[in-house]
């Protein structure tokens, strides 16, 4: 048993933990990602990386080489220890390992043994972690063999037992052999590092778990035949498939079996983008999910869950995905998790609320992205049947990243084929065409906007009518056909942050009254000539609804015949229209629409307003008359010019009676704008109440901290009380027994001398005691006869 430097023992680690520990792993491609990641980390920095199968005295055997910094002989050993990891960030590149035990379980979840050659610019080093040497010499601790070769020759003295165990136990026998594996890095680079790891995990058969036969430039993992079928993602059985989507944005290259992996931006190498954004309850800044459809087969479909740019689960289905409905087949999320805490074995996240949370969210997020992608297939082809995810499909744009700087770069998206390696100078954009340029933006700045939603809003909007137009059986019966629009259910978010739920009273926005008015005088003046005339607007007529919403209203009859040219009347009426327009556009502005809480779902706030202006405008169009035509087939003059005198004046009465509604609508815009203020100013007095409250809550702590000190003192003072009160009681009873004891003896010497008078004597004084201490006296000084 070893002991540390005051004689407390030291913590061991027995040679079995190395399987125990290996045993995390249970798909073998996580033990190589944490091989691949040690080199991708800052402290290494490697641009390449080189996975390879090999046979070395007859055994298979998995080689790694990197042309990163290399290790120092410290680090090397802290490598091969468990639980040191003092990776850093480094400018805008985050380390992916955190708990110092990725090579311990990667490696010997791989095979039983594990050699490492590494070379930095002024030594080289050799480790050794085997479970095979571990068990030939009977270790109670697990015993690394470490040798170094320094460039200036003054190599350790204590590595002649670290040589020999290496030597005897490993695949190379003598120092040539090891020179040869340092020398190997040189190929790649100054510096780097070589792992070699034999011994392969078998399966139940004997056979490697690794098919390293079927493709000769590629590493599978041998499954059954039924097993690969077309729903079952590639990248789960095939190591060049995996490592492409590795990292959300490669910053190194992967050659596998000697052919260079084709790495690809996975956020943009999908069809039909878009970017949303979502803000969880427990973070400050939004977070950016990107959506798209898979263009290589529509049954890989889900979530590509990232942290710290290094792929932690693949492909996850979120609820909506699960549904008998398969709602979002095709469909791919990509987001990075830098908020939620990965395994240890970096292959799924802590089961926590926050990622509970996250998973409901982009289960919404994702149904949403799935009704608009359809909603605006819909509208620009009514008649196509086929479903989205049937479609072939390519991707949006087209980025390849460049083989000497390794920076990305986008193409044209003409662009299909690609050669074999690409540089910057291949560029087709000038600006771009050098490697010393930085690359282009990706559009994943904070401020980006989410994509337009008009599914979403056209939804809410017909909602907020429906929930206006139910009528109240409370009220009576002559209630009017239009009443006071209501407001949302909602205030903005910017507004009532500070309010209680019970303080969200319902705001006002516009009195339709009159347009109440209006309307049913246009529908009884329309319905009377309407059974003896055909009706035509003589001007376009601009609508304000979307065309799946016009296809809900009634369609009026028009004339076959060319139309005249625009008269006063035509004019005035179109004035109005656009005026109308405007001032509804301006009312509800694009903000308004496009900028919502992610939290949770909101009611719309401007729908209400251009639905019923639409009403209003249509009727006034539908009602002006262009030419009547007699069922006799000839027109009469004299009528029509008298017609069309009175259709100019009703036209001109309703452009009176829009504008007043429009000067009316701006006054209740004011109101409104007058009662937000209002209810910001209460918000912040809210504020500052609340302020006030955890002041108060603050001071109540600590008044209660200062009474339960009192009371712990109080309670120690009531022990040391009853304890004094219990030793009182003792001594009254030994006091008591006392007496007792002297009123006797005073007895037993009345019996023996009866001249002695001891009525008066007070027993509990030691009057007694002297007494008979005088008697013992005279009892000893009395002569014996």
């Amino acid at each position: 048993m070893a002991n540390g430097k005051r004689g407390i023992p030291l913590s061991t680690i027995s040679p079995k933990f190395l399987h125990a520990n290996s045993t995390s792993h249970t798909w073998p491609f996580s033990a190589i990602a944490e091989l691949i990641d040690n080199a991708y980390d800052p402290d290494v920095h490697a641009r390449q990386i080189w996975i390879d199968w090999t046979r070395i005295r007859g055994l298979d055997c998995l080689s790694f080489m990197d042309n990163g910094e290399g290790l120092t002989r410290a680090r090397l050993h802290k490598m091969l220890s468990f639980g040191f990891s003092e990776k850093k960030a480094a400018k805008f590149h985050i380390p992916v390992g955190v708990y110092g035990n990725g090579f311990k379980s990667g490696s010997m979840r791989l095979g039983k043994d594990a050699i490492v050659f590494t070379k930095t610019r002024d030594a080289m080093s050799v480790g050794l972690l085997s479970q095979s040497y571990l068990e030939a010499i009977g270790a109670q601790r697990v015993l690394v063999p470490m040798i170094t070769f320094r460039r200036d020759g003054h190599n350790h003295v204590e590595d002649g037992a670290s040589l020999r165990a290496i030597l005897t136990h490993s695949l190379f026998n003598s120092e040539k052999e090891l020179f040869a594996e340092l020398r190997a890095i040189s190929a790649a680079g100054p510096t780097g590092t070589r792992i070699i790891i034999w011994n392969l995990r078998t399966t139940t058969n004997g056979e490697t778990e690794f098919d390293f036969d079927t493709d000769k430039y590629d590493i599978l993992i041998r499954v059954n035949t039924s097993d690969k079928s077309n729903m079952t993602p590639e990248s789960e059985y095939s190591l060049r498939a995996y490592c492409s989507i590795l990292y959300l944005k490669p910053r190194m290259q992967i050659i596998i079996r000697g052919q260079r992996v084709k790495s690809q931006l996975i956020s943009k190498s999908l069809a039909h983008i878009a970017q949303d954004n979502y803000r969880p309850s427990f973070l400050n800044k939004r977070v950016r999910i990107t959506f798209g459809y898979n263009t290589k087969s529509k049954e890989h479909y889900g979530i590509m869950m990232y942290h710290k740019n290094r792929l932690i689960k693949p492909y996850v289905k979120v609820s909506c995905q699960c549904k008998a409905e398969r709602k979002g087949v095709g469909v791919i999320g990509v987001i990075e998790c830098n908020f939620l805490q990965p395994t240890h074995n970096k292959q799924d996240f802590d089961d926590t609320d926050k990622y509970r949370k996250i998973m409901h969210n982009l289960s919404i997020k994702l149904e949403e992205y799935w009704n608009e992608i359809r909603y605006k297939r819909k509208k620009e082809d009514p008649k196509c049947t086929v479903a989205i995810e049937d479609v072939l499909k390519v991707p949006d744009q087209v980025w390849v990243q460049c083989d000497s700087c390794l920076k990305w770069r986008r193409l044209p998206d003409a662009i299909t084929e690609l050669p074999e390696k690409w540089f910057c100078s291949m560029n087709y954009d000038p600006q771009f065409r050098s490697c010393s340029v930085e690359e282009e933006l990706e559009d994943e700045e904070e401020d980006q906007k989410s994509y337009p939603k008009p599914f979403k809003r056209q939804r809410r909007n017909t909602k907020s009518l429906l929930e206006e137009n139910v009528p109240d059986s409370t009220q009576t019966q002559e209630r009017p056909a239009l009443t006071t629009t209501q407001a949302p259910r909602h205030p903005p978010t910017s507004v009532m942050s500070g309010l209680s739920l019970a303080e969200k009273s319902p705001l006002p926005l516009i009195n339709l009254t009159a347009v109440s008015n209006s309307l049913r005088r246009a529908k009884q003046k329309f319905f009377a000539i309407e059974t003896q005339m055909e009706v035509t607007p003589s001007f376009p007529v601009p609508s304000l609804t979307p065309p799946q919403e016009r296809s809900s209203q009634t369609h009026w009859p028009a004339l076959n015949e060319e139309r005249k040219p625009l008269t006063q009347s035509d004019t005035l009426v179109s004035k109005a229209v656009c005026s109308m327009m405007e001032g509804t556009e301006s009312h509800q502005g694009p903000a308004a629409e496009e900028e919502t809480c992610e939290r949770d779902a909101s009611s719309g706030t401007g729908g209400e307003y251009s639905s019923t202006a639409e009403q209003i405008i249509e009727l006034p169009l539908k009602n002006e008359k262009k030419r009547v035509v007699h069922h006799e087939g000839h027109v009469d003059d004299e009528e029509e010019q008298e017609e069309e005198e009175c259709n100019l004046a009703e036209v001109q009465q309703w452009q009176d009676e829009l504008m007043e509604l429009m000067n009316e609508t701006a006054e209740d815009k004011d109101t409104c704008l007058q009662e937000i203020e209002v209810l910001r100013e209460h918000s912040a007095a809210l504020e500052d109440e609340r302020n006030q409250l955890i002041s108060r809550l603050e001071s109540a702590e600590e008044e209660k901290s200062r009474l339960s000190a009192l009371c712990r003192q109080l309670s120690s003072q009531l022990s040391e009380l009853r304890e004094h009160s219990q030793r009182g009681k003792e001594e009254k009873d030994d006091s008591s027994k006392l007496r007792t004891l002297r009123l006797n003896l005073s007895r037993l010497l009345v019996s023996f001398i009866p001249s002695l008078h001891l009525e008066h004597v007070d027993y509990n004084s030691d009057v007694i005691d002297t007494i008979l201490t005088q008697v013992h006296r005279s009892c000893i000084c009395m002569p014996r006869k």
